[in-house]
């Protein structure tokens, strides 16, 4: 075993700095890509199915829409040729590495798009299921840990969590997709460095395993587990430093829903870490072996496609640019307008402070918006209305009388005689002079940085409020960032006839009637005391989220995380993430060192 270790090593050290180029690079661009087809890909087909949320109870019926179909085929088809592409790179750098020969970032990036297109040609697609199951087994515990953190498939690992024999069932599973996959364990190289056809290929694969069965899986296995322990130890140690940040560099009362939100971070870019990591080494080990068990059958091995190049090398680093371009632009699209896959698959319950974090600073102004910034919500609910000059700016109530002590209505003063009022002080002195904000203002601070929820107060059905508010929201490309509600359905039907894109939420004082079936609601936002497992369910069926509003007891939030809410609106967005995301780990750890620095 250590001398697995040293030559997989070794092939890894020659080459490290331009594998590391392509891998991270292709990597991070291949998925702003892939992410961005998938979401497009979901919209489409909850559209054509009728829904504007995927959910546990209408996933069935989503995936066996006759849209869906081609969809998921697309989707899978580009996905596997994107492992393919990957898959060649690697074996193209690494079998350079066996004769010493260094590729550039750029060289394994063309050399692997050239292998990926010439097994298309040759309809070597059976090497294609044995990336993916490759893919599968190398990331199983890191696509466990993410699946988990996302809807309707945690409610479906957690159920399945329980029963028994469970356990026992995957692990069979697991070792049966093993024993398919090591007969083709080194197709690769038959297939993209040797020219050859699949079937060819998997007979010489075995051919080269006789004898060495048992220990080529314990040379796939003990790898894996060695990165799968250390990624375990890298997100322990991390978090160890970020809870000695926590208690040094974060306000106390935020010291808690910081790390939490922090750890979650941090697992992500481990896992993807981790990942990278094992793939990295799979294929090293793997053209070791190959290399080595095949040298004296095969003798020394052409690596590089022999046929007319895709890519020059005059305009190779041309196509480089652009698709690392494509790959910036989206991941920095995806963070600043969120996208319609995070926003239709909700990742556990969110967290939304009403009126923006209304306990702590004065609602529905810019301190408010940013007081929920600070205190990690994930969206802010505002309240809008138009000034007498037709500005669309923030107050819940229509008179000025309770937040700033004068009997002047929105609608009856300008916007410039708005900005004159100050709706701070009676929150307390600190705020003092602090003004209603126009919603372009808090739109362009929230933009990349926290969702909305605006609520359009009803003004009568001559006012064009609904039309307003979803041209600002075109206007700052947030239309993935934002959900319109009301408690007049007329209002919402506007906005959807302006917009189909936009999210909507029906606001209702109580549970009753047929409310979640109109075609024009995506969001039923209603008092949590209403909220039963019934409702959540019906709901869900129909394709809509719950948003349950206003959540601020502790035993309360418990049972809006049992029912399975997709947000609470509250005005303790703090209290709402500990309460929600508490874990023991984490917790505890907190605890632990706040002793020991005290």
């Amino acid at each position: 075993m250590r001398t697995l270790l040293r030559e997989t090593g070794q092939i890894i050290r020659f080459n490290l700095k331009n594998l590391l180029l392509f891998f991270i690079g292709y990597r991070l661009t291949a998925a702003a890509v892939y992410l961005r087809l998938l979401s497009a890909g979901m919209r489409f087909s909850l559209d054509r199915a009728g829904y504007g949320y995927l959910t546990l109870e209408n996933a069935g019926k989503v995936f066996l829409s006759p849209w869906t179909i081609p969809v998921v085929l697309v989707l899978s088809g580009t996905g596997l040729f994107f492992l393919m592409t990957e898959a060649g790179g690697l074996v193209a750098a690494y079998s350079a590495a066996v004769y010493s020969l260094r590729l550039s970032g750029l060289q394994i990036f063309t050399q692997g798009l050239q292998s990926a297109i010439q097994q298309v040609r040759r309809k070597n697609f059976g090497l294609f299921a044995v990336a993916l199951a490759d893919f599968l087994l190398m990331n199983l515990v890191y696509l466990y840990r993410a699946l988990t953190h996302i809807k309707p498939v945690d409610f479906v690992i957690e159920e399945m969590a329980g029963r028994p024999g469970i356990w026992g069932a995957v692990a069979l599973a697991v070792c049966a997709c093993v024993a398919a996959v090591i007969p083709a364990y080194f197709a690769f190289h038959q297939c993209m460095a040797d020219q050859k056809f699949y079937r060819d290929a998997r007979a010489g694969s075995v051919e080269m395993l006789k004898g060495r069965w048992l220990g080529t899986i314990v040379r796939v296995v003990f790898p894996q587990l060695l990165v799968i322990g250390a990624a375990w130890a890298l997100y322990r140690f991390l978090l160890v430093l970020m809870a000695v940040f926590t208690v040094f560099f974060v306000k106390r009362e935020l010291q808690l829903s910081f790390l939490i939100r922090a750890s979650s971070w941090t697992e992500w870019i481990v896992m993807a870490a981790a990942g990278m990591g094992a793939s990295l080494i799979f294929f090293a080990d793997l053209t070791v072996q190959y290399y080595k068990y095949g040298e004296s059958q095969i003798g020394r091995k052409h690596f590089f496609y022999t046929g007319e190049a895709l890519v020059s090398r005059k305009n190779g680093l041309a196509v480089l640019a652009v698709s690392g371009l494509i790959g910036g632009l989206g991941l920095i699209d995806g963070a600043l307008n969120g996208t319609f896959l995070s926003s239709s698959v909700v990742v556990q319950t969110e967290i939304t402070a009403h009126r923006g974090s209304s306990a702590s600073a004065p609602e529905n102004t810019m301190a408010a918006i940013e007081a929920a910034v600070e205190e990690m919500a994930d969206w802010a609910e505002i309240d809008v209305q138009e000034t007498g000059d037709g500005v669309v700016v923030l107050c819940h109530d229509t008179s000025l009388r309770r937040v700033a002590g004068i009997k002047s209505n929105i609608k009856d003063l300008t916007f410039e005689e708005i900005k004159e009022v100050d709706v701070g002080s009676w929150f307390g002195e600190e705020f003092a002079g602090e003004r209603i904000p126009a919603l372009a203002e808090v739109m362009e601070y929230a933009k990349g940085r926290l969702n909305l929820n605006i609520e359009l107060k009803y003004s009568g059905m001559n006012s064009m409020l609904p039309e307003k508010v979803q041209q600002l929201v075109a206007e700052y490309g947030m239309e993935d960032q934002c959900v319109i509600s009301c408690t007049n359905l007329n209002y919402l039907r506007r906005v959807k006839r302006a917009d189909p894109r936009i999210k909507t939420g029906y606001i209702i004082p109580a549970a009753y009637g047929d409310y979640y079936m109109d075609e024009d609601v995506d969001v039923i936002s209603i008092r949590s005391g209403f909220v039963t497992k019934g409702l959540v369910r019906a709901a869900h069926e129909a394709g809509k989220s719950v948003h349950a509003w206003t959540v601020n007891e502790k035993l309360e939030l418990e049972r809006m995380r049992v029912l399975m809410v997709d947000n609470v609106i509250t005005d303790m967005p703090v209290l709402a993430r500990e309460i929600l995301y508490r874990e023991e780990v984490t917790e505890s750890l907190l605890e632990y060192l706040k002793l020991i620095f005290q």
